[in-house]
């Protein structure tokens, strides 16, 4: 599909940067109000709602078979907080705050977000907390995507509720008498949480407690293991300062100053600091006493890879990962270790979390595999006792009937793993493959257990996540390997990825590709590198403009991620983007069908890169199609909760529309 556009405008960049005139620029809409973008975005959207239309009932069916197997769902571990137990629980999409005194007790309703839910089209909590004579409760809630959170307050003794302040990130604390609240503004420009403010719930006045002038870094803040203290937090790609808060006192103490490249991160215990940081190379656990936080003393010997830790009363437990094996490591106060658990077999995700405070020694486990449904595990750390807590119950679902593996690719002499499955009695030569990738931010894409996954096995296809270098699936060096302008490689790899399973169980089969936000980047990246390696895609706000992007600084997070995608007032920086920028490098080539879909709202990613991206594909590819624009009006970066299943279930019909008409191709 191609369209004529009659308003051309120019890109502009920095002194010393220059670009290709950008027939598409004119989608840039910061008010998100330009008549003539809306209408254009609109007039997609009915190309787009005739193009699936004939794919509803299908939507329709993976939806229903979706929610039947959801029935018989476990019940996650509840929060315990304040001697209680808490839960924010969704029911049909609405929310409500859940409170019990324990797991045989009556669970009891403290809050409906329902009322609040349905004055917006789009609806998330970012964050909740109460007060501790459980008298309040505080909440974010973002109401239309944007990311620009306002704080509520609800009395729930004497009912009413009022909001407290607008335009914040989603985190917040009280203070220990809850007459104070700890919020983060955001720069009303870039959207960059910058200043850490205490508000005063009584008259509504704000004190500004740290302010971050730094352009490249970010503030937040979490609470600690001891209840009295707080962890203030500016961090950039690569560093870190953290401030100790006092939430009696209201004192703020310095614990290490900034050092590039110096990370760390640190929780309180014991009158004691505990930090994780990368003071000499690799991560390592360090000790300093309240009273001289700069003071750092090695915990233990005998705890390499550390990814994280946590604190309880009795002992301290740390997650460790060495390649892709990773343990949980307990150790009591002295050092001495108690118990070594090991995670995550091949093919299987498993993480923890302290689900309860710090006295409650509890520590949570969650494990699964895309074909094995999850199971929650409690491993008490001052018994040792580990038990089974629930384990999730899919109606209809076999798991004999499933396979879930994993395979690894040669690299140019890297080994890239690939976690795949597949039904058994529906594998044949020419099953589809639907391979998934994000490779960024060190972040690692987890096989996860889905009904939305399981559903796409039931229609005879392969689903495989790439591991490719740019995420974390072994650590940091693999995020070094794939991240600035060493971006290729994770394109590189995913390309790779497809051709190899191409042939996957000497089979000729045909490869769809499903990428969001920064995944977005790198799927756009191997369909200009190899597209007859594909034979259609999804992309979800995708990050496709680059080059653009790193050289706005106006824009919301670019100063900050330099780091992550280089930055082009840097020569060589500037190459290695040019080389990969999906915007940039878009050709006349046969592309595979494309749906993108991008959120009006959006913060992160803003709607004019997939905008722009589509509308200049489809006009320069020279590929059947379709190349289809999807704009949610309502939303952002992210769906809201109600919509999400729809939404997915109207992308995985897509991809399963285009494999079905493959195969009927094939047949003929």
């Amino acid at each position: 599909m191609k369209f004529a556009h009659v308003l051309l405008m120019l890109a502009v960049a920095p002194a010393g940067i220059t670009f290709a005139q950008d027939s598409y620029q004119w989608l840039r809409d910061e008010s998100r109000q330009s008549p003539q973008v809306l209408e254009y975005l609109q007039q997609h959207n009915r190309l787009t709602d005739e193009a699936l239309s004939p794919l509803r009932d299908l939507q329709h069916s993976l939806l229903s078979q979706w929610q039947a197997m959801t029935v018989s769902k476990a019940d996650e571990p509840w929060q315990s907080r304040f001697a209680m137990e808490w839960k924010l629980s969704s029911q049909r999409g609405e929310l409500s705050l859940l409170r019990r005194a324990n797991a045989k007790a009556q669970a009891q309703l403290v809050y409906s977000f329902a009322p609040r839910q349905a004055q917006a089209e789009y609806y998330q909590i970012g964050a909740w907390a109460v007060s501790r004579d459980q008298s309040k409760l505080l909440f974010s809630e973002d109401i239309d995507g944007s990311e620009r959170y306002q704080l509520v307050e609800v009395d729930l003794k004497q009912g009413g509720e009022k909001i407290l302040a607008t335009g914040l990130d989603q985190s917040m604390l009280y203070s220990a008498d809850g007459q104070y609240v700890y919020l983060i503004r955001k720069d009303p420009t870039t959207q960059r949480p910058s200043e850490i403010r205490r508000l005063t719930v009584a008259d509504l006045s704000e004190q500004r407690i740290w302010q971050e002038e730094r352009a490249d870094w970010l503030l937040s803040f979490y609470q600690a293991s001891d209840p009295r203290y707080a962890l203030l937090q500016s961090n950039n790609e690569n560093s870190s300062e953290q401030k100790l808060l006092d939430l009696q006192s209201g004192e703020v103490r310095p614990i290490r100053p900034a050092q590039a490249g110096l990370e760390y991160y640190a929780d309180v215990a014991k009158d004691t600091l505990f930090i994780k940081s990368n003071l000499h190379g690799q991560p390592r656990l360090y000790t300093a006493p309240l009273k001289q936080p700069s003071e750092w003393t090695r915990f233990t010997q005998a705890l390499d890879g550390l990814q994280q830790f946590y604190l309880f009363a009795d002992a301290l437990v740390a997650v460790t990962q060495q390649k892709a094996d990773s343990q949980v490591l307990v150790f009591d106060y002295a050092g001495e270790l108690k118990k070594r658990l090991p995670l995550n077999p091949q093919g299987q995700v498993a993480w923890v979390s302290r689900n309860g405070d710090f006295a409650s020694n509890q520590l949570r486990l969650r494990s699964m595999s895309m074909t094995t449904p999850p199971m929650w595990q409690e491993l008490n750390v001052k018994t040792l006792d580990l038990v089974t807590l629930s384990r999730d119950v899919y109606q209809n679902y076999h798991a004999e009937h499933y396979v879930s593996e994993q395979v690894i690719l040669d690299q140019n002499g890297v080994e890239v793993p690939i976690t795949l499955a597949y039904r058994k009695d529906k594998l044949n030569a020419h099953s589809p493959v639907i391979l998934y990738g994000y490779g960024a931010y060190g972040f690692t894409m987890k096989p996860y257990f889905m009904p939305q996954i399981i559903s796409l096995l039931d229609q005879g296809a392969i689903y495989a996540i790439a591991h490719v270098r740019g995420g974390g699936y072994y650590g940091d060096a693999w995020h070094q390997a794939g991240r600035g302008e060493q971006k290729r490689h994770s394109m590189d790899d995913f390309v790779a990825a497809a051709k190899s399973l191409q042939h996957y169980q000497q089979g000729e089969r045909l490869v769809y590709a499903m990428g969001s936000s920064a995944g977005g980047t790198l799927v756009a990246g191997a369909l200009n590198q190899a597209p007859q390696a594909f034979a259609g895609a999804v992309l979800k706000v995708p990050f496709v403009d680059v080059v653009n992007s790193m050289t706005d600084t106006s824009l919301p997070l670019t100063e900050q991620q330099y780091g992550e995608w280089g930055n082009p007032q840097v020569e060589s920086a500037l190459k290695a983007m040019q080389a990969y920028d999906p915007y940039g490098n878009i050709k006349a080539v046969p592309y595979p069908p494309l749906l993108v879909q991008i959120g009006l709202n959006d913060q992160r990613v803003p709607y004019w890169e997939g905008a722009k991206y589509l509308s200049k594909l489809a006009e320069l590819g020279t590929g059947q199609g379709p190349y289809l624009l999807q704009t949610d009006f309502e939303s952002g970066h992210a769906s809201d909760r109600r919509k999400a299943l729809e939404q997915q279930a109207l992308e995985y019909a897509f991809l399963i529309s285009l494999f079905k008409t493959s195969s009927q191709a094939e047949q003929k």
